[in-house]
């Protein structure tokens, strides 16, 4: 008997606690008026423009609606109470998912969405004029790319000690020293030695010609005075006509950013050119 008491007991506990919750008519009348008054604010809301609050008072009004029919029709006030503390948790990360994506979106700039011309002329007039001659204002320029695409390796001062230079076997060139330039001290070598790349040094190829030019100028005004080049020398590396602002070089054909290209892409796997 006492063994059969047991199980009675253990049942009666366990049908307890799986025992659904039966709302009475009164509160399923308060919650539907509730859910009425809200669905009609959310209504009346979409036709009032209150400028900034229009997100935030739209997603309080749908978390009391969801909260309501979370808590009573799908009976997790009733409920166990980690299942309350999971949708808390839901709640919170929505919330801060919000948060992160609103700062990304109020503090970025204006023109971050503008896309420019999708096929625009990668010649046209030169930004310097000769850049392959020492110009002050073709080695800023290159001190500007210098500090964007160099300075990790070559330090600030491209005595070849930056910060990714501890991991390397072979330590990148000192800028400062006139020794030992594998490719030469000339500008024209400089500026093939960054179409071409050298050792661990990757390859510059894809910056403007004007641009591996600017840092070219850069590069050797840190250290000794570099030799100058010769007719050959520019002509070697594309220079064709050295007395012309532009060398003579042949009009670049027609290209777009790489990410404008991925865009099409995904669009429509093709490229049209306007």
């Amino acid at each position: 008997m006492a063994h059969g008491n047991h199980n009675g007991s253990h049942n009666d506990n366990r049908n307890q606690e799986h025992s659904h919750v039966i709302l009475s008519d009164a509160m399923i009348w308060k919650i539907g008026a509730c859910l009425f008054v809200l669905t009609a604010v959310t209504v009346g809301v979409a036709h009032i423009n209150l400028g900034w609050m229009n997100f935030p008072v739209a997603m309080l009004v749908a978390i009391i609606k969801g909260s309501l029919v979370a808590l009573f029709f799908m009976g997790l006030k009733y409920d166990k109470k980690e299942n309350s503390v999971i949708l808390i948790g839901s709640f919170l990360f929505l919330a801060i998912f919000i948060v992160l994506t609103s700062c990304d979106l109020l503090f970025r700039p204006a023109n971050v969405y503008d896309k420019p011309e999708p096929f625009a002329a990668a010649g046209g007039p030169p930004k310097y004029k000769k850049p392959w001659t020492a110009q002050a204002v073709v080695a800023a320029h290159g001190k500007e790319l210098f500090m964007q695409q160099c300075v990790s390796c070559h330090g600030e001062k491209g005595e070849g000690n930056g910060v990714a230079s501890t991991a390397m076997t072979r330590k990148p060139r000192n800028f400062t020293s006139g020794e030992n330039w594998l490719n030469g001290r000339k500008p024209s070598q400089v500026f093939h030695t960054l179409t071409t790349g050298v050792n661990l040094m990757p390859s510059f190829g894809s910056l403007p010609a004007e641009d591996r030019w600017s840092l070219a100028q850069y590069v050797l005004s840190l250290g000794p005075t570099p030799p100058a080049d010769s007719v050959d020398d520019l002509k070697k590396v594309g220079v064709a006509d050295p007395t012309r602002d532009d060398g003579g070089q042949p009009g670049a054909a027609p290209s777009i950013p790489i990410d404008l290209a991925i865009e099409l892409l995904a669009e429509d796997g093709t490229f049209k050119k306007k």
